[in-house]
């Protein structure tokens, strides 16, 4: 079922397959929810499966200048209590996962379970943050060409299944409009620490890992997942930033493996 409900003034879309415990997946950094469609069809034969376009991604309309991190975690709750739901296992992809933390620190009884895949309980290094403002400056210059270059980066795998994937999340992105892209990179940039968060979790966290990486290092991921009592972690080999791509049945049984515990 595809549906819209309005948050701030804002239409945001969503997605909702299955029956059973509740499953919500939040995308990455220009991407939407057609992200997850293989793994979420297979996860719906088990669980009831939420899917999200954030604000200013996918159908979703932008909210502002600066979409930070408990915005986008406020809209992700005002999506369960918009249909009726308690408590969700909160799966999160690179921006994703910020937003997950963030819905972690401030909504820990709706959450059963924390997954990250691809991302971090750290705040930007300082070479992130001239990073994201190269970035702003770059996609008020000229927007697709900077897709263009940006967007191949994510990816590991090579040949045609990687061309077909590479524009397949491009065609997302280029969706994105500037104000969006801007709003988005804001609110990571100025996102705080949240190992804290973890530390302290009443509910289990995993992560997913790409061993290669090419925004994340993987040492200090897993290095993370020992912070609190209740974590653990899948390490992929030969994978980069979008395992959720590269690697669709490993991750597919650590999300199903994690959410039936």
């Amino acid at each position: 079922m595809l549906g819209t409900f309005v948050f701030r003034s804002a239409k945001i879309a969503y997605s909702v397959k299955g029956k059973g415990r509740t499953i919500l997946l939040i995308h990455g950094f220009l991407g939407a929810k057609e992200i997850w469609l293989d793994l979420e069809s297979r996860l719906a034969k088990n669980f009831k499966v939420v899917s999200i376009d954030l604000p200013g991604h996918g159908q979703s309309d932008c909210i502002g200048y600066v979409h930070n991190m408990e915005l986008l975690a406020e809209c992700c709750k005002s999506l369960l209590n918009h249909l009726s739901i308690r408590k969700a296992i909160v799966v999160g992809h690179s921006l994703g996962g910020y937003v997950s933390l963030a819905f972690g620190e401030k909504f820990p009884d709706s959450v059963l379970g924390l997954m990250l895949v691809n991302s971090t309980a750290k705040g930007d290094s300082d070479n992130r943050i001239k990073s994201r403002n190269q970035l702003i400056r770059m996609v008020k210059k000229d927007r697709l060409k900077l897709l263009g270059s940006l967007v191949p980066s994510f990816f590991n795998i090579k040949g045609r299944k990687t061309t077909w994937q590479i524009k397949r999340y491009l065609k997302m992105a280029q969706n994105c409009s500037e104000q969006s892209i801007i709003a988005a990179a804001e609110g990571m940039k100025n996102r705080k620490e949240r190992e804290i968060v973890l530390k302290f979790a009443p509910y289990p966290y995993h992560y997913i890992i790409g061993a290669r990486d090419s925004i994340l290092d993987s040492s200090q991921l897993i290095k993370e997942t020992k912070i609190g009592s209740n974590g653990s972690y899948s390490l992929l080999e030969d994978v980069s930033h979008m395992s959720l791509v590269e690697r669709k049945e490993e991750v597919f049984r650590a999300i199903k493996s994690f959410s039936k515990r």
